[in-house]
């Protein structure tokens, strides 16, 4: 009888080991920063960005009520991990929400950084010039799909 129950015993503690196998979460993120805030003053560095010609295409998705900035954030971040870039020139997206999902596409230009260096006097009229010409943003329109 004991033998039975030590080896029940046994078996439940095995089955419990290998039901409890690890889990790898992967979590895509974008660059951002702030560095405006309160007693923060930050001397401009200029970076030069080195962009190719050949745009790519990312594709997220989400399930229902998925925040659609997270799933743009996380298409832009998919995006320029597949090509090693550093950020996502002039991204567009293209959103299809169905009844269980949305999905997120965003194509833009990759670019990766180089020649980082502290402002110049010469450089501030480059920098008035591209604040004043700042794009307009048009939000994405949403196409609603029917579930067949």
């Amino acid at each position: 009888m004991s033998n039975k129950i030590q080896n029940a015993f046994i078996l439940l503690i095995s089955i419990t080991i290998v039901s409890c196998s690890s889990m790898k979460s992967t979590t895509n993120t974008a660059k951002t920063l702030s560095i405006y805030g309160s007693g923060v003053i930050q001397k401009p560095v200029i970076v030069e960005l080195d962009v190719k010609q050949t745009k790519v295409t990312a594709t997220v998705t989400g399930k229902e009520g998925s925040n659609i900035e997270t799933l743009k954030a996380e298409a832009v971040s998919v995006a320029v991990k597949n090509v090693s870039a550093d950020v996502l020139v002039e991204p567009t997206y293209t959103i299809v929400s169905t009844r269980g999902s949305s999905t997120v596409t965003v194509t833009g230009f990759p670019a990766t950084y180089k020649n980082f260096r502290d402002i110049r006097v010469e450089d501030v009229p480059l920098i008035k010039a591209g604040i004043l010409q700042t794009a307009r943003v048009a939000e994405p329109t949403m196409i609603w799909q029917k579930k067949n």
